[in-house]
């Protein structure tokens, strides 16, 4: 199996899993269909099925998402467990950022694999 094909798949199970752990949340109505439309979006460049332009535009929703939710007052997001809204504003936006990270890397396998 190819390492395009394994990162793909490890990406979609990752974002399963994230999905699994936002259920815990306070607003699970967001995060999960978020996480899971990126693993959506990750099982589909495996199959090659969309085009570059849907994963430009998902990459746009996700980085606009991230910087706005972005806190303006960061307290850091590893070590305190606590609920306070700055440290889960900055996890969440971490997240986002990771789902338009990896949306650049399908991007780019489209583009390959289309070229």
């Amino acid at each position: 199996m190819k390492f395009r094909v394994l990162l793909l798949l490890m990406f979609m199970l990752m974002f399963v899993l994230f999905a699994f752990l936002q259920l815990n949340d306070p607003d699970p109505v967001i995060w999960v269909p978020v996480y899971l439309s990126a693993a959506v979006l990750c099982f589909l460049a495996y199959k090659r099925k969309l085009f570059r332009w849907v994963y430009a535009l998902a990459f746009l929703g996700y980085a606009i998402a991230a910087f706005l939710l972005w806190p303006p007052v960061y307290q850091g997001i590893f070590f305190d467990m606590s609920r306070s809204p700055a440290i889960e504003e900055a996890r969440e936006s971490l997240g986002l950022t990771i789902c338009a990270l990896v949306m650049v890397y399908c991007y780019i396998l489209e583009w390959r694999f289309r070229a």
